[in-house]
């Protein structure tokens, strides 16, 4: 049986061509000499071991194979229509790099430069009066560093060619598109240099080393163990006997490739052992899902008893995540219920919510006592911002309305009320606000504690409790359950998109696993914060100092969207989990595409006829999203666009190849093709109802939350964005109309 290696290709195939490539690798792992494939050599090829194999009349594969052992094992590289793969199967070269060891495909001949930049130049198919954004000014940080192609040739064994295109690059969009052309981990690398990094640091980061070639394999079987080199690993894969991996390998688009190819930087992070806690940050699309995920399956492999939890902020988003554990391994165990061997995967209020209606009634009384300082409450009904309101507004408090609105008043209960569950206006008065911005004299502290006590009052008369307390219940019941003498209900806990976590939730998530090795593995990225709160980690026994580290590489989004998108948070300051300075600067993108297109109407007629335009010109064989920033735009957009003959959807849950409408907060981890973000304009972004009655911290806080909503937004484009606004554009955007 003939085994199989597979390429990550740039070039995509419709539905229909999966299919058929599916079945043909099949019968290729079959039986080979098949005739129906009709593998055949070419006709003075640069590299002899190229086959091309027919998929059908008029499509062709291009593979390469190693004769080792009883069975051949054939590289498979593209599918393409049959003179392109021609082509390309006489150009191409598998082997191994005689300098790092790693194995790469080349191009026989030195490609044009110019015929590749402008493959990547062909401006976006929106509507032709669309101004497309100049590109940032940029500079050459190879050329700044002083390296020279020989230099980069030598070590770490970047293709001279390749090396003197990237120095030679002037634009932004350039030097993308040299890093696209490239062998991935050739890519990765120039990336990395240029954006600062030592050699150094990028040969470790890549597991590069000093190769030695050894004269008494052959050809094929050097090619063979240069697959197993972490760097090779980027841009190849074995795919074994199972027929459901090979297909989900075909059928996978670029936004789910990670299944199968891993840089060996998210690989170590994904594997390595923890003394304890460990949190793990990046920008959107540099794969902190992927290494979270990865990471479950090899806690759950190393230890099948374990019982892991694997977490993050939404339901919506934890039912993605069990999409992508069971299709990264449908043979994981997934555990039913918290406590329970195996992965758990639940959002972080549904396991609060579990944790406590699983109480003993003494356990559920002594939360009580502890949170509240009152053991009776059921709680079945669920308290909302307006509960604040009441609360503020049934006490004679002679608060301005800076502290007296429902922001400052839940964020305050939240991070300090039930972070030290503080039950007294006593012990309120001298609990601890450190990080909380806005100062509180005694007076102050005292009036506020009257609406807190309104608060409590209210909800307990109408049965209510809010996430926030759940969340904090629970834990209590867990530490009361370990200090007497019970177990912990998680083994392993790994939290995902953990930045829009608030205190309840990490008291909760430091409860449900003993402090030890590999307890809490937390991935973030504060510049996505768009609904928790800051809160450093050390204040709830989570010790991460010297066990952080940063993903810089974006895999999602091009160059181009990529410095549209770190454009938005320019000018503002962001910190981490432990309160230290969070710099966006340094991402990139190893992907090239067109710039981002920004365009201000008069209208919101005229957006639609733009949006409209740009989507029947894109056509439904791409993901399309078009995002708003509130709720009732969703419906306004749907009904403006089938006026205009385009049909559209609020749900991506639905199969369908019409264009998505969600509002921006709906489509945090997504991702579509091609985006479209609408009525980005001075009147919706910042929302001004978010905006109202704040202290000046909050403000900044709230400020830096609708920024990070633009970011989040932006970064769902995987290759083009158009972005549209009538009347004046929003502050945020950084241009003017």
């Amino acid at each position: 049986m003939a085994a199989v290696t597979m390429t990550k290709s740039k070039d995509k195939l419709d539905s229909s061509m999966k299919m058929k490539v599916f079945d043909f690798l099949q019968k290729l792992q079959e039986n080979d000499a098949s005739p129906g494939l009709h593998i055949e050599p070419m006709q003075k090829p640069a590299d002899k071991r190229v086959r091309t194999g027919r998929v059908d009349l008029n499509f062709r594969a291009v593979l390469f194979r190693l004769d080792v052992g009883s069975e051949p094992h054939y590289i498979y590289i593209g599918t393409w229509p049959h003179d392109k793969a021609i082509s390309i199967a006489r150009t191409t070269v598998l082997n191994v790099n005689p300098i790092s060891g790693v194995a790469e495909l080349i191009q026989a001949t030195a490609p044009d430069l110019d015929d590749v930049q402008n493959a990547h130049d062909v401006a976006p198919p929106t509507p032709s009066a669309v101004p497309a954004a100049s590109e940032p000014d940029w500079i050459n940080g190879l050329v700044s560093a002083g390296y020279t192609a020989d230099y980069l040739a030598n070590d770490p064994g970047i293709d001279t060619r390749v090396a003197q295109a990237a120095l030679d690059a002037g634009t932004l969009g350039e030097f993308a598109a040299v890093v696209d052309q490239a062998p991935d981990w050739q890519g990765i690398a120039l990336l990395d240099l240029e954006a600062g990094k030592s050699l150094v640091e990028v040969k470790e980061e890549l597991g590069l080393g000093t190769y030695l070639d050894d004269a008494s394999k052959s050809e094929d079987e050097k090619v063979l163990a240069a697959l197993e080199h972490p760097a090779s690993k980027i841009q190849f894969a074995y795919i074994g006997e199972n027929p459901r991996e090979l297909q989900d390998a075909i059928e996978s688009n670029d936004f789910e490739a990670w299944r199968t190819f891993l840089h060996p930087e998210q690989r170590a992070y994904a594997e390595k052992s923890r003394n304890g806690s460990f949190r793990l940050s990046g920008g959107a699309g540099t794969g902190k899902t992927v290494v979270a995920v990865h990471r479950a399956k090899n806690l759950a492999a190393a230890a099948p008893s374990a019982r892991i939890l694997l977490t993050t902020f939404t339901t919506t988003l934890a039912k993605s995540l069990e999409s992508s554990v069971t299709r990264l391994d449908a043979t994981l165990p997934i555990a039913k219920h918290l406590g329970e061997s195996g992965i758990h995967i639940a959002g972080i209020d549904a396991t609060a919510l579990s944790v406590l209606n699983g109480a003993s009634a003494a356990e559920r009384e002594g939360a009580l006592q502890r949170v509240f300082g009152f053991l009776e409450l059921v709680g079945t009904k669920r308290s909302t911002n307006d509960d604040w309101k009441s609360a503020a507004e049934s006490v004679d408090h002679g608060l301005d309305a800076s502290l007296s609105n429902p922001t400052f008043l839940s964020e305050e209960y939240v991070a300090v009320v039930l972070a030290n569950s503080v039950t007294t206006r006593d012990q309120y008065l001298k609990v601890s606000r450190l990080g909380r911005g806005t100062a509180l004299t005694r007076p102050k502290r005292i009036a506020v504690w009257k609406i807190f006590e309104s608060y409590r009052r209210s909800n307990r008369m109408d049965d209510k409790l809010s996430f926030a307390e759940i969340a904090a219940l629970a834990a209590a019941v867990l530490d009361i359950r370990a200090f007497g003498g019970g177990a912990r209900p998680a083994d392993h806990v790994i939290v995902d998109e953990a930045q829009d976590f608030h205190a309840a939730h990490w008291l909760l998530l430091r409860a449900l696993v003993a402090e030890g090795p590999n307890d809490l593995f937390i991935a973030e990225d504060s510049h996505q914060r768009i609904y928790g709160q800051k809160v450093p980690l050390s204040r709830f026994g989570i010790k991460i100092v010297g066990r952080s580290k940063r993903l810089t590489l974006n895999y999602r989004t091009t160059a181009e969207n990529l410095a549209f998108a770190v454009g938005l948070l320019s000018g503002a300051s962001f910190t981490d989990l432990e309160d230290t300075s969070e710099e966006s600067g340094k991402y990139r993108s190893a992907r090239s595409g067109p710039v981002p297109v920004r365009q201000g109407v008069s209208s919101f007629a005229t957006e639609l006829d733009a949006a409209a335009e740009a989507i029947q010109l894109w056509g439904t064989d791409s993901a399309i999203g078009v995002l708003v920033r509130a709720k009732y735009q969703v419906n306004q957009v749907i009904a403006g666009l089938e006026e205009r003959g385009v049909h559209a959807r609020s749900s991506v849950a639905v199969s369908s190849g019409a264009p998505a409408v969600l509002t921006m907060h709906a489509a945090k981890g997504l991702e579509f093709s091609k985006v479209i973000l609408m009525g980005v304009s001075d009147a919706s972004l910042p929302q001004k109802a978010a905006l109202q009655n704040l202290a000046e911290s909050e403000l900044d806080e709230a400020l830096l939350r609708e920024r990070s909503l633009l970011y989040v937004a932006a970064t769902r484009a995987r290759d083009e964005l158009l972005v549209t606004w009538s009347g004046e554009p929003s502050v945020l955007l950084g241009v003017s109309n």
